[in-house]
Formats: C-alpha cells, sequence, structure tokens
C-alpha cells in the first residue's frame, strides 16, 4: 500500500513549535562550542610547531581530524539556528547546485547505488541560500542512501507545479502558487506506516537513518517558505517532494 505524508495540520504544528525551540537551542550552542573547538584547534596547533616526535604527531592530527568533522557538524547546527533574514538569499540555478552537490557526494555514493538525475531544461531560478540548498540535497541523499545497503537507484527530479487551494487542505505550510519542485526518489525498502509521521523529528532514528538530518531538512524548507510531500511504499521506495515558491 502506497503512503503519503505531507503532515497532518495539527501533527505539523506541533512539529514547527519544536523545530523553532531546537533552532533557538542549537544557534545558542553551537556558538559556544565553536569557540572552545576553536580553542582546541589553537594549542593542538601550537603544540604541531614545537615538532613533536612521530608518535604525538599522529595523536596531534587525531585531535585536528576530530575537531574538523566537528565543525562541520557544528556548521549544520549553526544553518538549522539561522534566523530566515540571516540567510544568503540569492538568485540561484537550482539545478547547477544540485548538480554540484551530487559531484561533491561522489566519493561517499556506493557503486552499487546508481543516481539519475533528468533535471528540467529552462528551470526557473529561485531565492535561496546556497548553503542550505546543498545541505538539503545532501542530507535526503545521505538518508537515502543508508536506507538501501543492498544498493539501488536514487532519481532525482527538478519541475515547475502549481498548486490549488485544493491542493493546501491537509498541509499546514502549503499555500497556492508556483513553486519550482525537487524530487527525490528511491526504489529501497520504503517506510512503514508507523515510522512515516515521525522522519523529521529530531529525536527519532531507525537503523538506516538519523533524525537530525531529516530534521535539518524540515527545517531549512520551512525557513525558505516551502514544505516537504513524501511518499512511500513498503518494499517500492520512497519519494521526497521539496516545494520552493517562485517570487512573482
Amino acid at each position: 500500500m502506497k503512503l503519503s505524508y505531507s503532515g497532518h495540520k495539527c501533527i505539523e504544528a506541533i512539529q514547527i513549535q519544536r523545530m523553532e525551540a531546537i533552532s533557538f537551542l542549537a544557534a545558542g550552542l553551537s556558538h559556544d562550542i565553536n569557540n572552545l573547538l576553536m580553542g582546541v584547534l589553537h594549542y593542538t596547533y601550537a603544540i604541531e610547531r614545537m615538532n613533536p616526535n612521530r608518535h604525538i604527531q599522529e595523536r596531534l592530527e587525531g585531535i585536528i581530524g576530530c575537531c574538523e568533522k566537528m565543525g562541520e557538524m557544528l556548521k549544520r547546527l549553526m544553518l538549522l539556528g539561522k534566523n530566515p533574514h540571516h540567510l544568503k538569499i540569492e538568485l540561484l540555478d537550482l539545478n547547477e547546485e544540485i548538480k554540484n552537490t551530487v559531484k561533491a557526494l561522489q566519493s561517499v555514493i556506493p557503486p552499487n547505488i546508481k543516481i539519475k538525475a533528468p533535471l528540467c531544461a529552462n528551470l526557473p531560478f529561485i531565492y535561496a541560500d546556497a548553503t542550505a540548498i546543498a545541505e538539503i540535497v545532501t542530507n535526503l541523499m545521505l538518508n537515502t542512501i543508508q536506507a538501501m545497503p543492498d544498493g539501488g537507484l536514487i532519481e532525482i527530479k527538478t519541475g515547475v507545479a502549481i498548486i490549488t487551494q485544493g491542493d493546501c487542505e491537509d498541509h499546514a505550510n502549503a499555500y497556492p502558487g508556483r513553486f519550482v519542485v525537487i524530487t527525490i526518489a528511491d526504489n529501497g525498502p520504503g517506510i512503514s506506516e508507523e515510522i512515516l509521521p515521525k522522519i523529521f523529528d529530531s529525536h527519532f532514528s531507525t537503523k538506516g537513518s538519523h533524525g537530525l538530518g531529516l530534521a535539518i531538512v524540515y527545517a531549512l524548507v520551512d525557513k525558505h517558505g516551502g514544505w516537504i510531500h513524501v511518499e512511500s511504499e513498503v518494499g517500492k521506495g520512497t519519494k521526497f517532494v521539496i516545494y520552493f515558491p517562485l517570487k512573482p
């Protein structure tokens, strides 16, 4: 049975409140932790300049590597905590941003997973934050890859959709207008009826995916005035459809 989830209005209102609280905490914590991390790196580089022996040098490199990974995690949290007014909004070619992100992910895509990207020609540009768009596509792709350990197909498409008032009835964030759409679909194991409403909850995780990644996707799409629709069928795959508004 194919399942569809765009968020019941009551459930989604609670989800939005949760994400606002998480965003507030993320902004403060990521800033404080980043300051401490810079201190650790400063002292580590200072020791490195003292030309320690090979044994110590290897451990210093390990510390630097861990700090760099933590720095990347903090960047993600900072994005989550960003006020919409602080996003670097600019006119973007969404197709180009997707191509660049997929190219950057090539090293982590297993050989048993194939990527198809039939992107829409002459796609209208959108106003968005390039870093946020890359984070959205990256998180959705990594989530899909983790859910398909036996391999499969990921298809990324773009297009334009016109949303009517009738299309908005079951979704708290939807509103009529013209939208640029990203669709990321797979032929993996799918998501069960019990799990589907929980996938954007930051506290929820499964063996194949982590709640924070999808929670970040949800928050960033919402900050751009868009929303996400998910369809899934157990044993056949999952499809994420993301709507970004087109300015008149």
